[in-house]
């Protein structure tokens, strides 16, 4: 049933920060994530865009990326943060171990380790530490989750996928609590020429904290990104019987295919919009509840204009907009699940985040984006992902109740 399904922990490392809350303070300072690239010489890469959102990771993490893979180190961080913060021990009588299962995403994986491995000997290990499932395998081995064990890899609409999976792995009541999430560090020369070559980058090379424009009319590709982040999801039920106070509420969730093209969306959006009324049922929630859209909202030409076309199909006034990727930078697979953080400290906090270098709005892009940080009532808010192979998703929250 819709309203069964609870948030209580949250846990990020992004751009913006090593823990949740570094990454939403420095969002609502309007801090950027965006740098120049430090991982390789992107120049000796024959890159055309030398920008990134790197992350950095904190002094001790709960495994070695040489032994798990960078992705799957991230996502083992972020979930020790989501878990703590969930007021869980895994050692606790509470940590049903058998109850507690994982869905954390990925869109590529392990793709440093793939070229690293090019470049030398094959090790043992090659193979488990890049397959896409690996983070939500090693975050169920790393705690203890022996519960559904899911790895949602369906390109940048991955994370909200992982959530969706989650949600309903609860609400079915085969597992109490969820490690839900996603991760990604695709920062490898491969990964940039690819994206280059599809000319899907940002070149503003010489100004990175202005090059993620979401909306505006003079953006010219996203910022490439690493990060992950992990929300506990349980039922309401299992919550409460902790004496645990929830965050947000996870209401309901939509998925839907274009079946038109891998990379270029139908003019109608028609997929988009048909994934988000199915969230919004799902949810029980009409579209005039909605108070805020965390958006896709790449920064892309053509991607922003299809998610703009989407909201203004489902909303007969669209509701404040923002595109938190104009700070975070775009992390694929990783991106819905960061943004579904965000989109639970909006609901906990009533404080809307800023879009960034939205400074000349796009007529093609007609929806009311939030340039400043403000105070609001949100009671209901909306995250949309999208990615290639026309894949949608879309989770409704609503505040804890």
């Amino acid at each position: 049933m819709a309203g069964d399904v609870v948030v209580t922990g949250l846990g990020a490392v992004t751009p913006l920060g090593t823990t949740a809350d570094e990454s939403w303070d420095a969002l609502m300072a309007t801090e950027s994530g965006a740098g120049p690239i430090t991982r390789f010489d992107p120049a000796d890469a024959n890159c055309r865009s030398h920008i990134a959102c790197e992350a950095t990771l904190p002094d001790e993490t709960p495994v070695e990326s040489d032994r798990v893979g960078r992705y799957a180190e991230l996502a083992v961080t972020a979930a020790d943060e989501a878990i703590a913060d969930a007021g869980f021990d895994p050692a606790d009588p509470d940590w049903v171990s058998a109850q507690v299962g994982t869905s954390i995403a990925s869109s590529i994986g392990g793709l440093p380790e793939v070229e690293d491995t090019i470049e030398d000997r094959v090790s043992p290990r090659f193979v488990v530490r890049y397959l896409s499932n690996l983070a939500s395998s090693q975050v169920s081995i790393v705690f203890g989750a022996e519960g559904p064990n899911r790895a949602a890899s369906t390109a940048c609409a991955a994370g909200v996928h992982a959530m969706a999976d989650a949600m309903r792995e609860v609400r079915r009541g085969t597992a109490d609590v969820m490690l839900a999430g996603g991760s990604e560090s695709i920062l490898s020369p491969h990964g940039i020429r690819g994206f280059d070559a599809m000319r899907a980058l940002s070149t503003r090379n010489d100004q990175p904290e202005r090059a993620s424009r979401p909306f505006d009319a003079d953006r010219d590709g996203f910022v490439i990104a690493e990060g992950a982040a992990v929300l506990v999801l349980e039922s309401r039920a299992h919550a409460e019987n902790r004496g645990v106070t929830p965050i947000a509420t996870v209401e309901g969730a939509g998925r839907s295919a274009d079946g038109v093209h891998p990379t270029r969306p139908p003019d109608d959006a028609d997929g988009l919009v048909r994934c988000i009324e199915r969230a919004l049922t799902d949810a029980d929630v009409d579209p005039d509840a909605v108070d805020h859209v965390n958006a896709h909202a790449t920064s892309t030409p053509r991607g922003d204009q299809h998610e703009a076309t989407a909201l203004n199909r489902v909303f007969d006034e669209c509701p404040p907009v923002t595109g938190t990727k104009s700070l975070t930078g775009h992390t694929l697979g990783a991106s819905g699940a960061i943004e579904s953080v965000f989109t639970a400290q909006t609901l906990r906090d009533g404080r809307l985040p800023p879009t960034a270098n939205h400074e000349t709005p796009d007529p093609d892009c007609d929806v009311p984006v939030v340039t400043e940080p403000q105070t609001a009532d949100v009671d209901v808010a909306l995250n949309v992902a999208a990615g290639f192979g026309g894949t949608n998703g879309a989770v409704v929250f609503t505040g804890a109740k």
